[in-house]
């Protein structure tokens, strides 16, 4: 069956507005950072990851897709019809990134009212127990839940509503490897019912196996997406290759590698190579020098956004000054 469209985001723009007194207007306030008009659809029953350094606008995308921030310009459509800020937040169930649940007040309770408030009836808080897994824990209080079972329950609460999309703000933050695979297999169960989920995360590595597509995004602009493999290849990521040797390259073998990244002790030199010869492996070995490890890797999230933007590590950096927040040239890619 094709894959369903259920939202398009057409030429949609938010700048914050940050503070840039004068003396003759000690409250007058600019455009910083935000998003800049990107476009972006939804299938349901897919998955994307969307990463980006910090202040590259992840949160920022998230609530104006879930309705929280409102769409400077451009526009939000589903099946053709515009949607306004107060029908995206009806469609769109927003999993914050922070939330402290806490207090006597049981697990049932806090859905009970979260319910009402949204419009929907005690029932469906009771089903939304069930599908999140807490049914078990209905009646424990929040003090007692443990911070996976928080996360279900932020889960929860996005899920009132039955909505079309799923919005997620790092929601692996604070779990342990059990509860992380535990999540992703509940993500899993809820994409094959049809519903749309977008994950933001800063690592790749969580996303691993769960997603369908993955966004970049960066200064607020969508720089590539589409399949994990199919933005390696676009970008020219052949083959990456981790090594790790006990004595350093001579410089006949060195000559024409591309190495990404090197580190030396006095017993290792590890290094990670991109398009690595077919031949490069038997050479090494039959030179005397032992081969400690070998294994094939994925770019990181910076080799990709270095790639993607044409940026190198410094320049892209952890963080997105307002001064820095300029325009980006863009990885053209349909998305798979």
């Amino acid at each position: 069956m094709a894959d369903k469209e259920v939202m398009q985001f057409s030429s949609v723009k938010f700048r914050h507005k940050v503070p840039a007194p004068k003396w003759f207007n000690p409250f007058k306030k600019q455009h910083g950072a935000g998003i800049a008009e990107l476009d972006f659809t939804l299938q349901s029953g897919k998955i994307v990851g969307l990463v980006g350094t910090n202040g590259a606008g992840k949160t920022t995308l998230l609530r104006m897709m879930s309705g929280v921030l409102p769409i400077e310009s451009g526009n939000v459509t589903a099946n053709g019809t515009i949607l306004s800020s107060q029908e995206l937040r009806r469609r769109v169930g927003f999993m914050p990134e922070h939330v402290r649940w806490s207090g006597h007040e049981s697990v049932e309770q806090t859905l009970v009212e979260f319910a009402l408030l949204r419009g929907c009836s005690k029932d469906s808080a009771i089903e939304v127990l069930n599908v999140i897994g807490l049914k078990n824990r209905a009646s424990s209080p929040l003090d007692s839940l443990s911070q996976g079972m928080r996360q279900r329950l932020s889960l929860g609460i996005a899920l009132l509503g039955t909505p079309d999309v799923l919005v997620l703000d790092e929601p692996f933050n604070g779990l342990d490897p059990v509860a992380i695979d535990a999540f992703k297999r509940l993500l899993q169960s809820l994409a094959r019912k049809g519903i749309a989920i977008v994950i933001s995360s800063h690592h790749l590595f969580e996303l691993d196996q769960l997603i369908d597509t993955l966004a970049l995004l960066h200064r607020g602009q969508l720089v590539a997406h589409g399949t994990t493999v199919s933005i390696q290849e676009k970008l020219g990521f052949k083959q990456l290759a981790e090594v790790c040797l006990d004595s350093k390259l001579p410089k006949k073998l060195m000559n024409g590698l591309e190495v990404l990244e090197h580190s030396s002790t006095d017993k290792t030199h590890h290094m990670i190579l991109q398009s690595v010869p077919n031949n490069l492996l038997k050479e090494i070995v039959e030179s005397g020098i032992g081969v400690i490890t070998w294994r094939e890797i994925q770019p990181s999230l910076i080799e990709l956004l270095c790639a993607a933007t044409g940026l190198d590590r410094q320049s892209i950096g952890m963080n997105v000054e307002n001064s820095a927040w300029l325009p980006m040239r863009k990885l053209q890619e349909e998305e798979e």
